[in-house]
């Protein structure tokens, strides 16, 4: 089968109206996704965002089926710290196996839903929800919140002060287990609702410059504007090796412009923080290049902010010796 989808990004509005769909504030889903969901619902073959998990297929299959699987690496008991950088060779041996076992032994786009949670997000079967994740990062945000009302999540969601960390625990320790108190997921959910309700800093508590949304016939992305292309800059960056300390977050500041400076440096443009038509092809010419899940191959590490700051530095100097 083609695991190849439309690798269509979230549009402006989306996010606002799956909130409303289940019924909490826009600003509350912004901060989970930025929290909870991968950067990109698609890698760089536009095939859904995707990791087998072998202890999971173990758990899903019995007698032979489970010993063949095992006897190819497919399938183990226990989780292991043992993924390769393209889970994709796994998934189609393992549907070969046993399809819908296969299906169930992933998670899947942005949200990064197990193939077991399937009906709890709407979903007949694993495979049904993994071609519905094929169609674009909106049926991979319905499949999400479609999950967080199911499991009651929702109503958790809403009536509290989400600026406090207490109040996220309910929601994120469902969402992760028992792993969310060791990640410190619910005190980033309440950084991240602090900067996209109050537009302040949670660390520093300053207030944050006021963005403007990404008009929607916008030719070149700005320091200054926030929105879903922007939202889809940062994960493309965050895909290519660029790190996001401040987090995934739609807003145009000072880390997305350093990361858009430091790959035009590295990329030969001119370097001014802004992505127009010559940066946007660079950065989709460089994600066609990847062969693999959107991870750095095993042993070659993924291009940092160090080497390219070097790369920055280096063309500034060019540029002031030029001038002389």
């Amino acid at each position: 089968m083609s695991f190849i989808g439309t690798g269509r990004r979230l549009a402006q509005g989306d996010v606002g109206d799956a909130a409303r769909a289940i019924g909490i504030s826009t600003a509350v889903l912004l901060a989970f996704l930025e929290v909870e969901a991968a950067g990109r619902g698609f890698d760089s073959k536009n095939r859904p965002k995707m990791l087998f998990e072998p202890h999971v297929f173990w758990r899903n299959l019995s007698g032979k089926l489970r010993d063949t699987a095992a006897a190819v690496g497919l399938a183990y008991a226990k989780w292991k710290r043992n993924y390769p950088a393209d889970s994709y060779p796994r998934l189609e041996k393992a549907i070969g196996i046993a399809r819908e076992p296969g299906f169930r032994s992933a998670s899947y786009g942005l949200p990064q839903i197990l193939g077991e949670n399937a009906k709890d997000a709407g979903f007949h079967s694993a495979e049904a929800m993994f071609e519905t994740m094929k169609q674009g990062e909106l049926e991979q945000l319905l499949a999400m919140v479609t999950l967080l009302k199911s499991w009651g999540l929702a109503a958790k969601l809403i009536g509290k002060d989400f600026s406090k960390p207490e109040s996220w625990v309910p929601a994120v320790s469902r969402y992760n287990g028992n792993s969310y108190a060791a990640n410190n997921y619910h005190v980033k959910a309440a950084a991240a609702f602090i900067k996209h309700d109050k537009g302040i800093d949670a660390a520093t508590g300053t207030l944050l410059p006021p963005k403007v949304v990404v008009p929607a016939d916008a030719s070149m992305l700005l320091p200054g504007m926030k929105g879903e292309a922007v939202r889809a800059l940062q994960g493309d960056l965050a895909a290519l090796g660029f790190k996001f300390l401040k987090g995934i977050d739609g807003r145009f500041g000072d880390e997305t412009e350093a990361n858009v400076r430091l790959f035009q440096a590295g990329a030969g443009l001119s370097i001014d923080g802004k992505v127009g038509d010559k940066t946007r092809k660079a950065i989709t010419a460089r994600l066609a290049a990847l062969d693999e899940d959107m991870s750095p191959p095993a042993g070659k590490p993924a291009e940092t902010p160090t080497s390219g700051l070097l790369a920055l530095l280096l063309a500034i100097l060019k540029a002031i010796f030029n001038r002389k």
